[in-house]
């Protein structure tokens, strides 16, 4: 069975056939029509393989799914349990437990101090200015035939459309 690569080269090789005149119409018509059929029934399998590929990474997005959400849990009760040993060791007064198993102690975070900011009455020379490019801005005025420098409209990519 010969492969897309394979009948597609028979196809090109074929049609320059048809261009020289050496050939009968009639022959390399037929020729031309067996390659697509060919052609057909390898893009129909293709198509299939990928559905199935496609249903495949449902099944594993649905499992990433439910162990993310697992892990999620598994998190969120670490969190309480951390919360809830804190709490009662600030409340008992007890800031160190040392065992043969752990050390257990309540720290002072590292790093830099929290900071809160209250951006609406925060005065005008705190604030950094950030240049952004306006995009649809940009795009509107490429589409009206302006010239910016730095700027081009792209050529619209192409998609294979199945249905």
């Amino acid at each position: 069975m010969s492969t897309l690569y394979d009948l597609t080269g028979n196809w090109k090789t074929v049609y320059q056939l048809s261009t020289d005149g050496t050939v009968d119409p009639e022959t390399i018509a037929d020729t031309l029509d067996s390659i697509d059929e060919a052609i057909e029934d390898k893009a129909i399998g293709y198509v299939k393989v990928w559905k199935q590929i496609e249903a495949d990474a449902e099944v594993i997005d649905a499992e990433i799914k439910r162990l993310t959400e697992r892990r999620n849990s598994y998190n969120a009760n670490v969190k309480q349990l951390k919360a809830r040993l804190m709490q009662a060791m600030q409340e008992t007064n007890n800031t160190k437990f040392k065992t043969p198993l752990f050390t257990i102690s309540i720290q002072g975070n590292g790093g830099k101090q929290p900071l809160k900011i209250d951006e609406q009455n925060l005065q005008a020379d705190a604030f950094k200015t950030v240049y952004l490019p306006d995009h649809d801005a940009i795009y509107k005025r490429l589409q009206a035939g302006e010239t910016i420098v730095g700027a081009q409209l792209l050529p619209r990519g192409k998609h294979l459309g199945v249905r």
